[in-house]
């Protein structure tokens, strides 16, 4: 097994502003050039289509700078050895603008539940305790935010491909196994992913 990094978790804020793109715009998918131009936007854009490639990155991430310069965009950095090396999106589920398949699940809009939507883990940090010193540092700000519910969405039944699916597709929604171990529990079981709640 890997050692454990330190690793310090920083909310996202317009002062993290030039971290938070040297993370996206160098580390983040060096392994998977085919979300390079993502930039965790995706739920927060309206409409059906998203086009997460290099080719539509200038665009989201010019839509990015101004969301966060404008306080709008929520989230949680890992630093450690002085770098970003990880990113968590984890806010009050009612900021998403587009929960997308996610909404059909919603029974309660109004319930005050934090929805732990992302996770990134740059190459060469994976299986350090990345993930889940951002799990666990959600489950924090979520406290602080006065929310009663942490929520979460891992991939159980992930689709079957002919190729391997790359690590950060793979990873991006957290493993069942580091949500258990965080004190979650399965809330529900849909047929690719179950929601995980842990009451705060």
């Amino acid at each position: 097994m890997s050692r454990a990094l330190k690793v310090e978790v920083r909310e996202l804020s317009p002062e993290l502003l030039d971290d938070y793109f040297r993370f996206f715009d160098r580390d983040a998918f060096t392994d998977f050039p085919e979300w390079s131009g993502c930039y965790c936007g995706f739920y927060d854009t309206p409409g059906d289509s998203w086009d997460s490639t290099a080719k539509a990155g200038p665009a989201h991430r010019e839509a990015r700078v101004e969301r966060i310069r404008s306080g709008r965009a929520h989230g949680l950095l890992a630093i450690a050895d002085g770098r970003v090396v990880g990113w968590c999106n984890a806010q009050p589920r009612s900021n998403f603008v587009n929960m997308r398949r996610y909404a059909t699940v919603v029974d309660d809009p109004s319930e005050p539940v934090g929805s732990i939507m992302c996770f990134l883990v740059a190459p060469g940090h994976r299986a350090k305790g990345v993930g889940t010193a951002l799990l666990n540092a959600a489950c924090d700000k979520f406290r602080r935010d006065k929310l009663r519910v942490a929520e979460g969405y891992p991939t159980t039944n992930p689709v079957k491909r002919a190729w391997e699916t790359p690590w950060a597709e793979e990873n991006y929604k957290g493993s069942l196994s580091m949500y258990l171990k965080a004190g979650f529990k399965v809330h529900r079981q849909l047929e690719r992913f179950a929601i995980v709640r842990k009451q705060l």
